[in-house]
């Protein structure tokens, strides 16, 4: 992690993020398994979801600590990618979001069957 990145707030998975954990996750799933396996990460974080905006595969929701938004893709058939984006609430965050990110990946990991990391980078 930059320097930047221990006051930085917000934080966002990318398919070729230069944190190796904020890269974009895909699992061996629909994209409906996928999305409950999110509403049940999002009740377990005791959330509230805000939006589901299904025209862009979304779902934003608010914990006591962060927002978020969840998008959740299906390049292929029995393909599911899943990014993540969090805004903290903290004035000094010391990587929070970053903590955050990795602890909601790891329940995905546990829900649904994980395929790999970065599989489509340029």
């Amino acid at each position: 992690m930059k320097i930047k990145d221990y006051f930085n707030n917000d934080f966002e998975t990318l398919e070729d993020h230069y944190i190796p954990e904020l890269r974009t996750r895909y699992y061996r799933c629909s994209n409906d398994t996928a999305k409950k396996a999110v509403m049940e990460l999002i009740e377990s974080e005791n959330a509230k979801v805000k939006d589901i905006i299904d025209q862009y595969n979304e779902i934003f929701f608010q914990a006591p600590n962060y927002t978020c938004t969840i998008t959740v893709i299906s390049p292929r058939i029995a393909e599911t990618a899943i990014d993540i984006k969090i805004t903290t609430y903290k004035i000094i965050a010391a990587g929070a979001g970053k903590k955050i990110i990795e602890r909601m990946y790891k329940y995905l990991d546990s829900k649904l069957p994980f395929k790999g990391v970065s599989l489509y980078k340029g």
